[in-house]
């Protein structure tokens, strides 16, 4: 009789320096939607840095505020701000039985305390999260050079998400709709509307700076209903050596003039036609 495995939990992995373990849950939420670009790479950054210290419930964490900082030079304010909002913000956890959890992201803090020693923040997790996280057994390996140097709120969910979807076997692409993908990215609900400003003003620039930045490259195929843009094909592949290569030296290179660098590149994000893969009553299951 074979002996049944336990499935590996996330806690139980040894996180790299340069890499945060981060459990699908904290991925796969939704309710973020008034998150900063600061405030999003702050869940990452404060999971990655507890993750290293031991995950137990009631814990106490400490982090110095200039890795929250990160790269951006704008000082404590934006801690600050990344930190209230975390505090203010209920996201919704997605379970892998397809339940749902309303939880508060970040608990007691110490940012405001008058006797908080300088340079280092201590906070905690709310105990509704901490026992998610601690069954967790499904992550997404995130790069932090690369979080770090991103520049939008969009792409840190869009690169988190295919962080995750990369590790898969046997899968190189996600069909979602529409509204699939808003909530995916956090877009907030009045903005971008129509598919062509969402894909002008996100899509396109955010895909653009994955391929340029990230471990893998993307594509997204817009798929018609008719005459409508109804869902999208998100395609992944690791890139090759000499596009890891360059991938790496653009890290290290000045944010200053990156918008332009990349955008001379070779865009892999399609327009819709009337000939691309329309989606029929039949034909979506068959396009997944």
């Amino acid at each position: 009789m074979t002996k049944k495995t336990e499935p590996l939990l996330v806690i139980d992995l040894t996180p790299r320096a340069d890499h945060a373990t981060k459990p699908s849950e904290l991925i796969q939420i939704t309710g973020h939607q008034a998150l900063s670009l600061n405030a999003r790479r702050s869940i990452t950054l404060l999971w990655h840095n507890a993750h290293q210290q031991g995950i137990e419930e009631g814990r106490d964490y400490t982090i110095e505020i200039d890795d929250l900082i990160a790269s951006n030079h704008k000082g404590y304010d934006v801690v600050e701000e990344a930190v209230v909002a975390l505090m203010q913000a209920l996201i919704t956890v997605k379970h892998p039985d397809g339940s749902t959890t309303r939880v508060q992201f970040l608990g007691g803090n110490d940012m405001d305390s008058p006797t908080r020693p300088a340079g280092v923040l201590t906070y905690s997790f709310d105990k509704r999260l901490v026992n998610i996280l601690r069954n967790s057994t499904i992550w997404g390996k995130i790069s932090l050079p690369v979080l770090v140097a991103l520049s939008s709120k969009y792409s840190i969910s869009f690169y988190e998400h295919v962080s995750q979807w990369a590790g898969l076997t046997n899968k190189t692409s996600q069909v979602l709709t529409l509204e699939e993908m808003r909530a995916m990215l956090g877009v907030e609900g009045s903005k971008y509307p129509r598919f062509s400003d969402l894909n002008k003003h996100v899509i396109k620039p955010i895909s653009q700076e994955l391929n340029a930045l990230a471990q893998f490259n993307i594509s997204v195929l817009p798929i018609k209903t008719g005459n409508k843009v109804t869902h999208l094909r998100i395609g992944w592949w690791l890139k090759d050596k000499d596009e890891v290569k360059a991938a790496w030296q653009e890290l290290q290179r000045s944010k200053v003039g990156r918008r332009a660098r990349i955008s001379d590149q070779v865009s892999l994000v399609l327009e819709p036609s009337p000939s691309l893969n329309r989606v029929t009553r039949n034909g979506l299951k068959q396009l997944k």
